[in-house]
């Protein structure tokens, strides 16, 4: 519709473009470059985010008998158990 591009498809630029829709053209080119890179950071920053507090309260939500004011008796051993 309107000769946009999908997202998945690769923009051309042709030699009989004129010098703006070249400069348009490569200007979406560098910014789907920069979603794509952000994207990327977004999905591995995603994978390594689990901290201690979120392991604690993963836990105490299980109901295995733990609770906030307990979970802090156990063993180390028994905590990765």
């Amino acid at each position: 519709m309107y000769f946009l591009e999908q997202e998945g498809e690769e923009i051309i630029i042709y030699e009989n473009d004129p010098p703006a829709t070249k400069r348009l053209k490569a200007q979406m080119r560098a910014n789907r470059e920069k979603v794509r890179r952000a994207k990327a950071k977004k999905a591995a920053q995603e994978k390594s985010d689990l901290k201690f507090s979120d392991l604690i309260g993963s836990i105490t939500i299980n109901n295995c008998g733990l609770n906030m004011l307990n979970i802090w008796d156990i063993t180390y051993y028994a905590f990765h158990d």
